[in-house]
């Protein structure tokens, strides 16, 4: 008798108990991350932010986490959606984990709005009691990519 593969990943698990945990603490920090971004709030966000951060966006700036804090209090850019499309989490220790996938996004500039989709790495690192983004970089997608 043929045990079909999605019942074996079921019953014996993808992921060891240790990386199913970490993979579950680092989806709890970014949707941390999300909700305080999408809030302007940079006192929970910065928490939330390896002091080593390295930002890296769509258009090519790469930030420090003073500089993205500083631009999250400025208001000049306002998220006000951050959906994800598609999102893996793959633990490579105890200590980090790579976050990767797909994401729709809609910001206000002013009275201007803008949505995009992208595709994003993170890398983020359990830095003392607490998981912290530590790398971040996207690329925006054209607007009739579906994959």
């Amino acid at each position: 008798m043929r045990i079909p593969a999605c019942i074996l990943f079921f019953v014996f698990g993808v992921l060891t108990p240790v990386s199913a945990s970490i993979a579950e603490d680092v989806r709890s920090a970014d949707a941390k991350r999300v909700l305080a971004t999408i809030a302007g709030d940079a006192n929970r966000l910065a928490d939330l932010l390896s002091e080593q951060l390295r930002y890296g966006h769509a258009d090519g700036r790469v930030q420090t986490k003073e500089d993205f804090l500083a631009a999250v209090r400025s208001n000049q850019m306002r998220y006000e959606a951050y959906d994800y499309e598609e999102l893996q989490i793959t633990p490579t220790d105890d200590n980090v984990a790579i976050l990767s996938g797909r994401a729709s996004l809609r910001v206000r500039m002013g009275e201007q709005q803008f949505a995009f989709r992208l595709r994003f790495l993170a890398v983020w690192r359990h830095e003392g009691t607490a998981w912290r983004l530590f790398v971040y970089q996207s690329a925006q997608l054209p607007a009739t990519t579906t994959k």
